[in-house]
Order: C-alpha cells, then sequence, then structure tokens
C-alpha cells in the first residue's frame, strides 16, 4: 500500500538545544528535574496577550507550528473541504484533562467549566487547526503513543493516494506538563542530569557502561502535503513511512530482528539501500538502546555503503513525537542538499536519500524515507 507524496513545506518548534533544570514540585522528594524544553522568547508566542479563547499548551504548539510551515509554502492549502488534518500525540491536552476533573472533584458540578472541557476533548488538537484555518476536510488525532507522528503521517499520505484531499496538514505535537515529569521520574523513566545528550556516544557503547533513562522533551513539527508528483515546488519527496509495536510490552529487543524489519520496510516503500546517503536514528542516550541502533546500522552496510549514521535527539531529548522532529531533519537536508548542524553525525553521510529508524524501550519500531 502505497504512502508516497511530495512535501511542500516544514515548520518545527525546538527545545532550547539544551537541557533546562526546575526545581521539582514539593510533593517529590527530589531537588531539580531536567528536560528539554522550549525556549522563553517560543513559549511568549504560544500565549500572544490578544488571544481571547483559552487553549490548551499542546493546541498553542500546533497552531504556531502550523502557521510555520503555511509560511514557508510556496503553495499554501486552500480552504474548504480539499485540505485534510493529521496529527499525532501522545498525551493529547492531559494537563488540560486533569485539571478538568480536579475542578469537578474540588467544586462539583460547578467545576466543570466548559473551556476545561472542550480542552480536554482527545480531538481539540487537530480541530483548532481545522477551525482556524478554514479546512473542511477530514481531521484527525492520532493519540498511538509513540507511534502517534506515524499513523498521522501515514494517513495524511493515504487521503491524497485515494483522492480524498488535495493537501493534508500533518502535524506531531507533544507539550511537556508537571504530570508526565512526575511519573516519568518516579517510574525511573527519566533521569535528570544538566549534560547535554549524546546518543551513541563512543559508538558502538557497552549497554552496562551507560546510565538508564533518558532526558524527557517536548516539541512539534508541521508539513503541508500533496499528492506525488503534483507540485513542481515540492521540497522534498515522501517514500514511504512503516510503524508498529510488540504485542508484549517490554520485549526482549533482538539486532537481527530489528535488522530485518528495516529492510524489509525499505523494499516495501521501493528504497534502494545502495542510494540511501544518510541513517537517521532515533538513539536517545538510553544505553538499553544502544546496542540495537548500533547493530542496526552496522548491518545496513553491506547493502547502504555510501550511508553515513546519525541521530536527532540530542537537540529534542525524549517524547512520543520526537520522530516529527527528526522527519523534519530529513526534508531539511534533502531539501537544502545538505546535512543540517542540529544532526550529530556519528559517521559522515550525504544528504540524497534519508532512511529514517525510531526505537523504543516497549517495542515501538518506525522506519520513515524521505528522497529528493
Amino acid at each position: 500500500m502505497t504512502t508516497r507524496a511530495d512535501i511542500l513545506s516544514v515548520g518545527q518548534l525546538r527545545p532550547a538545544g539544551a537541557p533546562v533544570s526546575r526545581p521539582a514540585p514539593k510533593a517529590v522528594a527530589q531537588g531539580e528535574w531536567t528536560a528539554y524544553r522550549l525556549d522563553e522568547a517560543t513559549d511568549a508566542i504560544l500565549n500572544p496577550p490578544e488571544r481571547l479563547k483559552r487553549l490548551g499548551r499542546g493546541q498553542s504548539m500546533a497552531l504556531e507550528v502550523v502557521r510555520r510551515a503555511l509560511a514557508a509554502c510556496a503553495e499554501p492549502p486552500e480552504k474548504g473541504r480539499g485540505t485534510a488534518v493529521s496529527l499525532g500525540t501522545s498525551l493529547a491536552e492531559e494537563g488540560d484533562d486533569i485539571l478538568f476533573l480536579q475542578k469537578i472533584i474540588e467544586f462539583g458540578e460547578k467545576g466543570a467549566k466548559p473551556a476545561y472541557f472542550v480542552n480536554s476533548v482527545k480531538n481539540a488538537l487537530a480541530s483548532q487547526l481545522a477551525l482556524n484555518n478554514g479546512w473542511q476536510g477530514e481531521n484527525q488525532t492520532f493519540a498511538h503513543d509513540a507511534l502517534s507522528f506515524e499513523t498521522a503521517l501515514w494517513q495524511g499520505a493515504r487521503l491524497l493516494c485515494a483522492g480524498r484531499a488535495r493537501h493534508a496538514v500533518v502535524c506531531g505535537v507533544d507539550a511537556l506538563i508537571e504530570f508526565q515529569e512526575i511519573h516519568g521520574h518516579v517510574a525511573g523513566h527519566y533521569r535528570s542530569d544538566p549534560k547535554p545528550i549524546e546518543p551513541l556516544a563512543g559508538f558502538p557503547r557497552p549497554c552496562a557502561q551507560g546510565p538508564k533513562g533518558t532526558v524527557v522533551g517536548e516539541g512539534a513539527a508541521a508539513f503541508v502535503l500533496a499528492a506525488e508528483n503534483s507540485s513542481p515546488k515540492r521540497q522534498a519527496r515522501l517514500l514511504g513511512v512503516r510503524s508498529g509495536g510488540a504485542v508484549t510490552r517490554y520485549p526482549k529487543l533482538i539486532v537481527a530482528d530489528e535488522l530485518a524489519y528495516v529492510k524489509d520496510a525499505a523494499a516495501q516503500m521501493g528504497v534502494d539501500l545502495g542510494s540511501v546517503g544518510l541513517v537517521l536514528m532515533g538513539a536517545n542516550d538510553d544505553a538499553l538502546l544502544d546496542p540495537i541502533y548500533a547493530g542496526v546500522f552496522a548491518g545496513l552496510k553491506s547493502a547502504a555503503p555510501k550511508a553515513g549514521l546519525g541521530v536527532y535527539k540530542h537537540l529534542t531529548g525524549e517524547f512520543a513525537t520526537a520522530s516529527a522532529l527528526g522527519f523534519a531533519l530529513a526534508v531539511r537536508a534533502v531539501a537544502e542538499k545538505a546535512i543540517p548542524a542540529e544532526i550529530r553525525q556519528i559517521t559522515p553521510g550525504s544528504a540524497g536519500t534519508v532512511l529514517l529508524y525510531h526505537l523504543t524501550t516497549t517495542g515501538y519500531h518506525s522506519v520513515m524515507a524521505v528522497s529528493g
């Protein structure tokens, strides 16, 4: 099933580039927590003083990142039924979900304020994009954990391939909220370390010598897509997207299985591994995953001798839709015919065709491919 499309433009909201430490909540017995957060100037843009309607943080991020994508688009999508919206998020507006329930507990019926309720509806993010831009095509929010963005990208491309839309606006967004930090630190998923992430440092790094867990982050990326070969002004071409997850939570990850998955995905997309100039991986400084990433790249080298290895999460931290920011870097690499400085090159590569591979400790994995 083809998922090819023209990529007309990209918009990004990236963390500041270095971890930011803040005091942990008083209820938690910790000093400081570290995260890759949006900088203060970007935060100010998300909540302009003239905005009357209360929006959740995720909605504000989605609106801003799509505004940036539209500003960079030579052929902006039209209003009306021809433009679809497909958005991926893991947490949606979880902060407003919690606030809505908290107010009901505290104040009973009087606490169920409409603004909080509207924002707690899962499709509020994609709906806000459609309402604010006059897009009346199919409108969907996907909250599929670590595959949320990939699912949204697949859906957007499929709508174009099926002729159900002329343009698809695809977005991946996750906002960092206090509850998420509390849960992640208490459960041991996150660590607080002010030192910037260095994925695959000392490649390949033995698992036993690296720290467990990673540093949390937030961000968003948006893309305007059109049907394949429909626009001479495209920046890049989506060759395909494939994603999936294990039946068993936290499965035993095996290099041979992951390598076979990547090769099979490339074959289904019609990607010649010999033409790949860069393998872009979602390595996140979690030592449990380093040996898998390293093994997959080593296994690809015979079929992709010209490919270099790069990672992108050293500037994003770990969050479910960080793959959207990796995808944005891949599009930029192809459009600019040069590997962006934000990509940390483990081994030198080129920007002809970029293959993205992302893996989590829960067994979710995805492959995306972009070319000129």
